[in-house]
């Protein structure tokens, strides 16, 4: 499969399509393929029937995302003749099942995470020998001197990655495997990307990793790192995900208490409730411990904010310990949760741990665990009726503005309003579990924009 570009029409301007699956760093990284591509002349198209090359950027942290990529992949593959597209796998799916895509599933490029910069030559090497490319040797690569371009003038949001890969080794979790081990990205790049995309006009950065925490560069920490970006850069909002609970110690809070553009909504991941599962998930903390984080970060920083991820259905969970993890849910009482049932990975320690649990029972479980949260968010959302909340607007859609706290809650304004536009509000109603707003007196906004 792939036509070769010499015969092509358009050859001087060749296309390609993305498409990203999984974590933010699947979309930050989205950016970098984009750039890297684009420095070789390719231009992109949101018509996937009208690139010469189509790319899958592919998560494996669960099977059922594997398996909608591949799905994906088949569905190319079907459509495609001898004229059409060069397909291409790439990220941690690409890593995980490496030769078997090409060999088993038709992809005309097998390209892991640590081979973006990479794509182009390989690209051409398809074209030319028409024989499946590979490429997934993991090489600490950092992507410095890439810097995605900001997200378009209809974005005022953006992500910049300041770590990849990971130490930690949860028995459950394939990252270690497909990203390798911890690196830090130099302190001076990621300063000259969120200057970039502020001088793009975006005023709300996310910083990014799979344990944002452990950054270390030199001699810089993450608390130096933040500090360092609220001091020189001009956005607005600084944000960062994801934080493992271990690392989130007392340093931490009290470094983020003393900021002024933090947003105080911390993704703290729980995992479970039971000591003795997380001890077999190698998470290396408490229960008793992550609530006394949780109480620390609400004594020391107003309005913080927590969301979490759950995994129900854990090698040899019993009910005693999904119990745990639903009194947990219930003390702490997190603004939302992403809850999954536990999905087998290979590489990982989980593997070998019997017995499992049943299939139909964790499903069970997961559904009690969602409407137990579910009703959670919900309360805390009506708590909200009345209060007055600093939003600044994301989207338009509908004829309705999209806007977002401080401590990363969505709300809805019910008109258009201009993006970027930070305003103050009061919550008037909650539709589902959203806060509904209306904007308050002009002198509040008037005085929000002198602060722009």
């Amino acid at each position: 499969m792939g036509e070769n570009l010499d015969s092509n029409p358009n050859a001087a301007t060749p296309t390609f399509y993305l498409k990203s699956y999984g974590c933010q760093m699947n979309f930050y990284e989205a950016g970098v393929v984009k750039e890297i591509l684009e420095a070789k002349g390719y231009i992109e198209t949101k018509d996937e029937n009208k690139a010469d090359v189509v790319l899958l950027l592919t998560c494996a942290v669960r099977n059922h995302a594997e398996a909608r990529a591949l799905g994906r992949l088949s569905s190319l593959k079907r459509k495609g003749n001898n004229n059409g597209p060069i397909i291409g796998v790439l990220g941690c799916m690409a890593q995980n099942r490496k030769q078997t895509l090409a060999t088993r599933f038709g992809a005309d490029l097998v390209v892991g995470p640590d081979g973006y910069r990479d794509l182009p030559d390989l690209i051409s090497k398809f074209r030319g020998k028409q024989i499946p490319q590979v490429c997934f040797e993991l090489n600490q690569e950092c992507y410095e001197g890439i810097y995605p371009k900001p997200p378009g003038v209809d974005k005022v949001t953006g992500l910049v990655s300041i770590m990849r890969g990971c130490n930690n080794f949860c028995s459950y979790c394939i990252v270690p495997y497909v990203r390798g081990r911890e690196r830090s990205k130099n302190y001076r790049e990621i300063l000259k990307e969120v200057e970039i995309l502020s001088n793009g006009g975006v005023k709300d950065i996310t910083l990014v990793g799979q344990n944002v925490l452990a950054y270390n560069n030199q001699g810089l920490d993450f608390c130096d790192l933040i500090k360092l970006v609220e001091q020189f850069s001009k956005v607005k909002r600084i944000r960062f995900i994801t934080a493992h609970p271990k690392d989130f110690n007392q340093g931490v809070i009290n470094t983020l208490a003393g900021l002024k553009r933090f947003g105080p909504g911390i993704h703290l991941p729980l995992q479970s409730g039971s000591n003795r599962i997380l001890a077999l998930m190698n998470r290396h903390y408490t229960r008793e411990e992550y609530l006394e984080k949780i109480q620390l970060a609400r004594n020391r920083i107003p309005e913080v904010s927590f969301t979490t991820d759950i995994m129900v259905g854990f090698p040899t969970e019993t009910e005693e310990d999904y119990l745990r993890t639903l009194d947990m849910v219930s003390r702490i009482r997190f603004d939302f949760a992403y809850m999954f049932q536990y999905s087998p990975r290979p590489m990982t320690q989980a593997n070998s741990i019997e017995p499992k649990v049943d299939s139909n029972l964790a499903h069970d479980r997961l559904v009690r665990l969602i409407e137990s949260q579910n009703q959670i968010t919900k309360e805390n959302s009506q708590k909200l009726i009345g209060k007055e909340l600093e939003v600044m607007v994301e989207q338009i859609k509908d004829k309705q503005s999209i806007a977002r706290t401080m401590n990363n809650k969505i709300v809805i304004i019910d008109k258009p309003e201009p993006l970027g536009k930070i305003l103050m509000t009061k919550v008037i109603a909650i539709r589902g579990w959203t806060p509904i707003v209306e904007i308050l007196n002009s002198e509040s906004v008037k005085e929000l924009s002198k602060e722009e």
